[in-house]
């Protein structure tokens, strides 16, 4: 397929672009503090325009003082800004991309911690998120919010931007005047469809006053609010149909509210393009260009979706921070060098949780690709002095290691013992789960990578320290992963006591029903694993809730679905023996037992595996890596596998 559909260039108003392919707005950490733009956020949104992509839309950037959502967000309400503003629009239009500002204020979703006084809003109902006390706009005070937008956006055509985005969806200040939940006013703002999307006329209409018929006025909309009371489909394609009557150039559908962020951003678990029914009513309802965000990733799905006619273009929001030059592989055929997103949202969406990462890792990035935000400290070039590098183990962390190493020009040999169907380690069992096949895409990314780059993969070798000091490399990197481990309890030896590992690569047969030890990740995928399977499953963890160690989004998906499945949780529960199908334990300081189940699972962790003495001995350079070193998250493992990969 040479995605033909993907690459026909089409115009947005009087804006011709070269491709359907769009970066959307997305927070990136990557300007300043104090809301400027310099030269991080000019390489970021820069190599994604030199990617390949038709069109990158900027983050979110405030209109006034009281507009701000979020740590560091860009400003436009002075033209103290328009210097960082004019190097940002430089740097995507040298990269051959169309340049767009995403118009933002975020009304209720905000806190007075963040802007220094009370949130403000078209009615006076707190955000459901921040829970805080909110000033309702007067008339007046909407008239100056208007002329807000409108100057901001006067102040983006001279720094020399092709057009605007005009943010009316995601809880923000757009969609709180067009949603019936958030606009209660009754004058010329509020009751019926075109009085709620009056303030969006205005605006519109003053942008094109302003900024003359050649620049390109965007829209971003929702389909669904996904709260109760808020603005459902049908008003939707109204609102779409007014939005163009009202001098729109294009809309951009997503979906959506804060109170409802799954919906925002969904995890694995959603189908790619899940959005697209609605999309295409909308299409249908129009005549100018629709874009539709979804959780794109593959080349094929976004392909068929504009080809078909569900929307003109598709925003790949999580797979244009995955791969910066997505749009070039696409075009070229590359698609095995795609760094693909899985809609994990691991380090995408955690990048300003600084527990969550290491030391010197932070900025928006993928978890597959550390080097994905483009700063200068995670760049790399060729060594000047190859070295010759022993990776032991086909993990993740290893595979990573080993391809970069590679790369850059060292002599590298990465030893697996398992066969070359079987590595990626616990990331390929962390595959059998529902929802989770799109973790094989990762594993098959690096062993592409691998083999690109010239990693001599010998698989089906279990090496020893006698063997590598025959071998005597420059450079030892032991990526030999976890092993999981047992409670030390009675009963942990039974015959119907497994691993969870075993049951999801099918080397236990399970029964009618089935107790997971256990409530973390694991854990709970396996429990979800086992519902296939067995009429009853339950999971017992001995912290005060389950699955914390997930992403929120993915978290609360999955959630919903246990209560769906009817899984039983036990919390706050110590297990502390195992006597046939019984599970007895201690919850809330009072023993409990747990009976009738077949299977009985453990899922409670893993420790590393020690496989070498004085493993520092082996190699003049040694390092240790991923759950060798010690077992924690996948994103830990490849962001040192990177990290060594880059510095050896």
């Amino acid at each position: 397929m040479n995605f033909e559909s993907t690459f026909k260039p089409l115009y947005i108003g009087k804006m011709l672009v070269k491709n359907r392919l769009v970066v959307p707005a997305m927070d990136s950490a990557m300007c300043e503090e104090d809301g400027t733009i310099k030269k991080m956020a000019c390489d970021y949104y820069g190599a994604r325009a030199k990617g390949g992509f038709g069109i990158v839309i900027t983050e979110i950037a405030a209109v006034d003082e009281r507009a701000p959502g979020m740590p560091g967000e860009p400003k436009l309400y002075s033209d103290e800004y328009l210097p960082g503003l004019t190097k940002l629009a430089n740097a995507i239009h040298i990269g051959g991309a169309k340049a767009i500002v995403q118009l933002h204020h975020a009304g209720r979703e905000t806190s007075s911690a963040m802007i220094g006084q009370t949130p403000t809003a078209p009615s006076s109902i707190p955000s459901v998120v921040y829970r805080e006390p909110v000033n309702e706009y007067t008339t007046e005070q909407v008239y100056e919010l208007i002329d807000s937008y409108i100057q901001s956006s006067v102040r983006c055509k001279k720094a020399g931007f092709d057009g605007i985005e005009f943010h009316s969806a995601h809880g923000y200040m757009g969609l709180q005047f067009m949603s019936p939940r958030t606009n209660k006013r009754i004058d010329e703002f509020g009751g019926g469809v075109s009085e709620r999307s009056y303030f969006h006329k205005l605006i519109i209409e003053g942008i094109r006053k302003e900024c003359g018929e050649d620049f390109a006025i965007i829209v971003r909309m929702d389909s669904i609010e996904g709260r109760a009371g808020g603005l459902e489909e049908e008003e939707a394609v109204v609102f779409a149909r007014l939005l163009e009557s009202y001098g729109a150039d294009a809309l951009n559908i997503s979906a959506g509210t804060y109170a409802a962020w799954d919906v925002i951003v969904p995890p694995t678990a959603w189908p790619q393009g899940w959005n697209w029914r609605i999309c295409r009513r909308i299409k249908e309802s129009v005549h100018v260009p629709v874009m539709l965000a979804g959780r794109f990733s593959d080349p094929f799905v976004i392909e068929q979706s504009i080809e078909r006619g569900d929307t003109d273009f598709v925003c790949l929001g999580r797979q244009s921070i995955a791969d910066p030059e997505f749009a070039n592989k696409m075009a070229g055929g590359d698609l095995a060098d795609i760094v693909p997103c899985v809609g994990c949202t691991q380090r995408c969406m955690s990048f300003n949780d600084h527990d969550s990462l290491q030391e010197g890792d932070w900025g928006v990035s993928c978890i597959f690709n550390p080097m994905s935000n483009n700063r200068k400290d995670v760049q790399y070039d060729p060594t000047e002095t190859p070295k010759k590098v022993i990776v032991i183990g086909a993990g993740v962390a290893g595979m990573e290691a080993a391809w970069i190493a590679a790369e850059r020009g060292h002599d590298v040999t990465l030893y697996e013992k398992n066969g070359q169907n079987k590595v990626g380690g616990q990331f390929l069992i962390a595959s059998y789960p529902p929802y989770k096949q799109e973790l094989t895409r990762p594993i098959k990314f690096y062993k592409h990578m691998c083999e690109k780059n010239g990693v001599n993969m010998v698989y089906n070798k279990t090496v020893d320290a006698e063997f590598i000091q025959s071998e005597k490399p420059d450079v030892l990197i032991v990526a030999t992963g976890a092993k999981p481990f047992k409670l030390n309890i009675p009963g942990n030896d039974a015959e119907n006591v497994f691993m969870a590992n075993d049951v999801l690569v099918g080397n236990k047969i399970l029964g009618n029903s089935a107790l997971v030890i256990g409530g973390g990740m694991v854990g709970v995928e396996t429990a979800e694993f086992c519902k296939d399977y067995c009429a009853r499953v339950a999971v017992v963890e001995m912290k005060e809730d389950i699955a914390m160690d997930l992403y929120m989004t993915v978290r609360d998906d999955l959630l919903k679905r246990f209560k769906n499945e009817g899984v039983e949780v036990y919390k706050n529960t110590t297990v502390l023996k195992i006597e046939g199908k019984t599970v007895f334990a201690e919850q809330d300081g009072k023993q409990i037992a747990l009976e009738g189940f077949d299977n009985i699972i453990f899922a409670v962790g893993s420790k590393p595996e020690a496989q070498f003495d004085n493993v520092e001995k082996l190699a003049k350079e040694v390092y240790v890596i991923g759950d060798a070193k010690q077992a924690r998250s996948a994103l830990e493992a490849i962001y040192e596998g990177a990290r060594v990969g880059m510095s050896i």
